[in-house]
């Protein structure tokens, strides 16, 4: 009996955990991915499914199979950011797990990022450790260099470490945390996102780890495959915004100008090297292909359109966070976050 009453006690002291997903024509893959979630360790944790007006059967699919799912379904296609705000509204738990559907998860996974997500008060996000299907690393985390470039790490770690930013195809958050950050900006739609929270927690003043013991599988590039006429776009936009809103105000305007010089170096020099050798030193040996998966100069064009038309709102978001800001963009480059050297 007292045995029974010890696990009963240990049980209910598991908080919550609301693990969302968002979903556009991702049947195919949401299959494991659930299978995965409900063979975990975990047991006090709910599910929302955010559908993006999905023409593929997903709705039928979860609907049928798991009925214990809280499904949202959207009308239209709102991106990630819209999606996932909408959901850690209603959702239940004490903390969120943003997940993407093209990944499936280990047994464990959630109780070690759980272990470390109640320890200390100065926690922000934490990401899993996330492997391709056959073991390579996907991602060890998210940073930016001093110019406010973001890059994947595909260190190999096997301790906790310090990230900029955890990545939303698997990410642990408090809840409360969460909506008094503001959540994930929606005008970005997709794209960055992930990476303009994280650095809003940093400033604030808060950690963002990752814990690689932690296993997430991630197929990963599904839900960008689907955007691909409008990935450069948004990514290009989402960089400068992110900027002009986290960067203090003496580093804004430094660091977009130089990034728009290494932007036009590098154009110059796909365009050289497809003209003399044939081929560019990107993946793609085709200048099409490349300008296709890179913004080029129309997109950057329509970018800055789209910043002159936010600007009122994106001077706004830039007062707001530097007006509160704890951690300085020279004391982030201190702690290795922020870092020109490939982490």
């Amino acid at each position: 009996m007292i045995f029974i009453i010890h696990i009963f006690k240990k049980n209910m002291a598991l908080p919550k955990v609301s693990i969302i997903i968002v979903n556009y024509n991702g049947k195919i893959f949401l299959k494991k991915c659930l299978e995965s979630l409900y063979n975990i360790d975990y047991d006090n944790f709910e599910v929302i499914v955010v559908d993006n007006n999905s023409t593929d059967d997903s709705i039928e699919f979860v609907t049928k199979n798991y009925p214990s799912i809280n499904l949202i379904k959207l009308d239209s296609n709102m991106g990630f950011a819209h999606p996932n705000n909408l959901a850690s509204k209603i959702s239940n738990g004490e903390y969120l797990l943003f997940l993407n559907n093209d990944t499936i998860v280990t047994t464990d996974f959630l109780n070690l990022l759980i272990a470390s997500a109640v320890n200390n008060v100065k926690n922000g996000a934490f990401q899993s450790l996330l492997l391709r299907s056959n073991g390579d690393i996907d991602s060890s985390g998210d940073f930016i260099d001093s110019l406010g470039v973001a890059y994947n790490s595909k260190t190999k770690i096997t301790t906790k470490r310090k990230i900029f930013a955890a990545r939303a195809a698997c990410m642990l958050i408090k809840k409360s945390l969460f909506l008094k950050v503001g959540g994930f900006d929606e005008k970005f739609f997709f794209s960055f996102e992930d990476i303009d929270l994280g650095w809003r927690l940093w400033i604030s003043g808060y950690e963002n780890v990752i814990i690689p013991n932690s296993i997430v599988y991630h197929i990963g590039g599904s839900t960008v495959n689907l955007f691909k006429s409008e990935s450069s776009f948004h990514g290009i936009k989402n960089q400068l915004s992110m900027k002009i809103t986290n960067f203090e105000k003496k580093l804004v305007w430094k660091n977009i100008f130089l990034f728009f010089v290494n932007y036009g170096f590098r154009e110059i020099k796909i365009w050289f090297d497809y003209k003399i050798h044939g081929t560019t030193n990107m993946k793609s040996t085709k200048y099409e292909d490349t300008i296709a998966s890179n913004p080029n100069f129309l997109m950057v064009l329509k970018a800055i359109f789209w910043l002159l038309k936010n600007w009122k709102y994106l001077s706004r978001k830039h007062n707001k966070i530097n007006s509160n800001r704890i951690l300085s963009t020279k004391e982030l480059e201190k702690l290795g976050v922020i870092s020109n050297q490939k982490q």
